[in-house]
């Protein structure tokens, strides 16, 4: 696989994986930055991940990644709601400045009904308690774990599909990275095709904030590690 085949997923491995500090503030705002590796090509400057106050309880998580002509940017905004996000709005655009591809999710809890642009299919959907967006998810499986839970398991909407995520914890070992010495939640999450394997490294004191993302997809692997954040 060529590095320009393989950066699409590779730069959709962060993007798609916070420690609640009080119930008005439950996140700390972050930016994180990122390398990669696809099948042993390297990106040392790949992507940023940000999360942000906009206020009355109301937050935001963003991805940026870009490398070579391939770019990628996931935004979703949401409430912090009986002890976990509860999404509102979720965008993410992919692909090169000669193709795009767009999605959109809409989550109105009011109505209990969703809607959702993916590629050129738009529909709705029923919501169900405690479903969240691709990167809303991100911060549930942090604060589950943090919570001391072994085994994770939430919805995710993605386009008209609200799919079942299973992580298992595995250890708190310590890695050596560009940030230097971390220690973190290693999970695995399960898949029903034996060809996919991923793991995920989070930093124990922020679990918001991965470490390392590992994933093989058929034969090819793929890689991301932390290099510097800061929490503001």
């Amino acid at each position: 696989m060529t590095l320009l085949r393989a950066l699409p997923l590779l730069l959709v491995l962060l993007a798609g994986i916070s420690r609640a500090d009080a119930e008005t503030m439950p996140f700390s705002p972050f930016t994180a930055h990122y390398r990669g590796e696809a099948n042993g090509m390297s990106v040392q400057d790949l992507g940023t991940r940000t999360l942000s106050s906009l206020g009355q309880e109301r937050y935001r998580i963003e991805y940026r990644a870009k490398a070579m002509i391939y770019s990628l940017q996931e935004t979703s905004e949401f409430l912090w709601e009986n002890g976990q996000p509860q999404p509102l709005h979720y965008d993410s655009s992919r692909g090169t400045f000669l193709k795009k591809r767009e999605s959109r999710i809409d989550f109105n809890w009011t109505a209990g009904q969703g809607r959702y642009v993916h590629k050129k299919k738009a529909g709705k959907f029923t919501l169900s308690e405690g479903l969240q967006d691709p990167l809303s998810s991100t911060l549930l499986l942090a604060l589950q774990v943090q919570a001391g839970q072994s085994t994770i398991r939430f919805r995710e909407a993605k386009g008209d599909d609200q799919d079942l995520r299973v992580f298992s914890l595995l250890g708190t070992p310590e890695l050596e990275t560009e940030a230097g010495r971390i220690k973190t939640f290693h999970l695995k999450r399960q898949h029903d095709d034996s060809k996919r394997h991923t793991e995920i490294w989070l930093h124990y004191d922020y679990p918001f904030i991965p470490v390392k993302v590992e994933q093989t997809d058929d034969g090819d692997r793929f890689l991301l590690e932390l290099t510097r954040f800061k929490i503001h």
